[in-house]
């Protein structure tokens, strides 16, 4: 016999009303008795009233879980995943609902609300952590959900993902190929799930030419054009600079520039630079920008895909889409020079 909203309520020492409030996401609660109703509902396995969701039905609307990171929308790349997820979703009947956890509720607590609530038929789940505690929830409740990046082990999650290992050997073979033999990587925060691949890659296609990964050539940035700028300025304070460097992002890439420049250097002569998105602002860049072009447009279609067919089709297995960047090759990258 399953569990009910009262054992939750006696296990968590709290009112029913309580319990009610934390998975209704209304009211206001403690961090430390919003805890204790989750452990509760984990431990009890609580599930709704499967005829109350009946009754219910569909909302005909999917969710969208965004991190709680600042100026986050207005990021050109997301921006174009977001068009093709919500136009994707509109053909097939579907709104789409933003939601960004706030100072009171982690990214899992909000997804569990949502689905607990019914406000939405599935979740979309952005910027996967690694372990990314928002997927290994729903998987546990059952609940449709998909990720926009590698869904950690453990889950059950349908996820699309690019393959950046493989983007990031394209570009450092084509590095190679113009001589360069000190390459640099600044990557994404280690945190994210999709900072690991590109430094698969680094390393792999490295190896491929018989050169060692050299650790101090490897820097953590974060995600903001200011964190590029910070990592260019670590690289090119090394005794033996990189002649050479991949950033893990545009936005990395972007103030990797304004560091070469107003350290004196010529982008593509002096240092030879590689983005990892190909914005629209890429090709306009001084000089233009060599990048991994992401297929936004494919990613935002194939996440709407997915979920809709997790919602419409209950029980169907998870599966995972795997996309393809695309190297184009413009003037901030050039033949090595002799030192």
């Amino acid at each position: 016999m399953s569990a009910t909203i009262k054992q939750v309520a006696e296990r968590a020492g709290v009112s029913a009303a309580t319990v009610s409030y934390v998975l209704n996401g209304t009211g206001t609660v403690t961090d430390a008795t919003r805890q204790r109703v989750m452990n509760a509902v984990a431990a009890l396995d609580y599930q709704p009233s499967h005829a109350a969701q009946s009754l219910r039905g569909r909302s005909r609307t999917l969710g969208l879980a965004l991190p709680a990171l600042p100026g986050r929308l207005a990021d050109p790349a997301l921006a174009e995943v977001l068009a093709a997820l919500s136009d994707t979703s509109a053909a097939r009947g579907y709104q789409l609902l933003l939601a960004t956890p706030d100072g009171e509720r982690s990214g899992a607590e909000l997804c569990f609300s949502l689905a607990r609530t019914g406000r939405v038929d599935g979740l979309v789940l952005l910027d996967m952590q690694v372990g990314d505690e928002r997927a290994l929830a729903l998987s546990e409740i059952g609940f449709p959900h998909v990720c926009a990046g590698p869904a950690p082990e453990g889950s059950s999650s349908s996820s699309v993902v690019v393959d950046n290992e493989a983007a990031a050997v394209l570009a450092i073979r084509h590095l190679l190929a113009l001589g360069h033999r000190q390459i640099g990587l600044i990557q994404l925060p280690s945190d994210l799930a999709e900072s690991e691949p590109p430094y698969l890659g680094y390393v792999a296609a490295l190896e491929e030419a018989e050169i060692e990964a050299a650790p101090q050539l490897v820097v953590e940035g974060g995600r903001r054009e200011e964190d590029g700028y910070q990592a260019m300025q670590e690289l090119l304070s090394l005794p033996e600079r990189p002649t050479a460097v991949v950033a893990c992002s545009d936005e990395l890439a972007l103030g990797a520039m304004h560091a070469l420049h107003d350290a004196g250097m010529e982008i593509g002569r002096d240092v030879s630079l590689v983005g990892f998105d190909d914005m629209p602002l890429a090709a306009h860049t001084h000089p233009p920008l060599t990048a991994l072009r992401q297929p936004r447009q494919a990613i935002g279609e194939q996440l709407a895909m997915l979920l809709v067919e997790a919602i419409e089709q209950r029980g169907v297995a998870p599966s995972q889409v795997v996309l393809n960047a695309r190297l184009v090759i413009r003037k901030s990258t050039g033949v090595v020079l002799a030192r």
